[in-house]
């Protein structure tokens, strides 16, 4: 059957800094979904290159401008949903895109559920690079224990959820969106994991690691792992961030791809 788009309005979220070399794509991936109840927030930095330069040339996007500076990403996604009008939010970030049918798929979801208030799908990490490593990365809400492993680019929450489990904490810089995971967890929102690629995404930014110090207080502050398990995990990823950079500085870049490629296609998960 096919779902009637005027009865789901969905709100996405681009936070931007001086993305004028992928707002485009990014915004384009949005517009083509086609989608007839879409508000599009850009929540801008303060950028001081042709960013809203690009996004003007979409009315759509335009009309939802907000450029002003803020304290980190976070905080700008938590100001973008304090202006969303949608039942449905996302966070698309401004180098990655929507594939397409990602938003009837996700309000297929929601529609056939209506007690859900989380869906997650799966994403595309790609390097920007000729021949560059590829890997497909689904959520899962069963080893949030080893770290991040829902694919936030590609979730999508409820309005209502951010009303009961509140917005994300911006005392972390980079963690905040494994913070918000877990509280939703243990707040016992009913969530659906779907195996459907909804996003491609450039590797780089937090995708380049699997341990930061902020995922560490994350999961000591909700008991998720022991002193052990954190140092062990450490250590794990401390010897694979000496390896690229060794590998970088002595091979360069394409060896290095080689060599990121094999570790991301050993694993399923962030």
């Amino acid at each position: 059957m096919e779902l009637d788009q005027k009865t789901v309005k969905i709100s996405v979220i681009v936070p931007t800094f001086n993305s004028a070399k992928t707002i485009k794509d990014t915004l384009e991936s949005i517009i083509n979904q086609n989608w007839s109840d879409l508000q599009i927030i850009i929540q801008d930095g303060g950028s001081t290159d042709d960013t809203k330069a690009i996004v003007g040339k979409y009315p759509m996007a335009m009309s939802g401008w907000q450029s002003e500076t803020d304290n980190g990403i976070y905080d700008a996604m938590n100001k973008g949903i304090r202006s969303t009008t949608g039942e449905i939010i996302a966070i698309l970030n401004s180098d990655d895109i929507w594939l397409p049918g990602t938003l009837n798929r996700i309000a297929e979801v929601f529609s056939r559920n209506p007690d859900v208030g989380i869906v997650s799908g799966a994403i595309e990490v790609w390097e920007d690079l000729l021949n560059g490593a590829k890997v497909v990365l689904k959520s899962s809400l069963l080893h949030l224990h080893k770290g991040m492993t829902v694919q936030h680019p590609a979730t999508f929450v409820r309005k209502s959820v951010y009303g009961s489990v509140g917005l994300f904490d911006t005392q972390y810089r980079i963690g905040s969106d494994y913070d918000f995971v877990i509280r939703c967890l243990e707040a016992g929102i009913p969530w659906v994991i779907l195996n459907d690629i909804l996003v491609r995404m450039r590797a780089g930014g937090r995708g380049g690691s699997t341990f930061t110090f902020d995922d560490l207080t994350i999961r000591r502050s909700h008991e998720l792992s022991s002193v052990i398990n954190e140092t062990l995990t450490y250590a794990s990823s401390f010897t694979r961030h000496i390896a690229r950079r060794l590998i970088l500085s002595i091979f360069g870049e394409r060896t290095l791809s080689i060599f990121r490629n094999y570790l991301w296609q050993k694993r399923m998960y962030r």
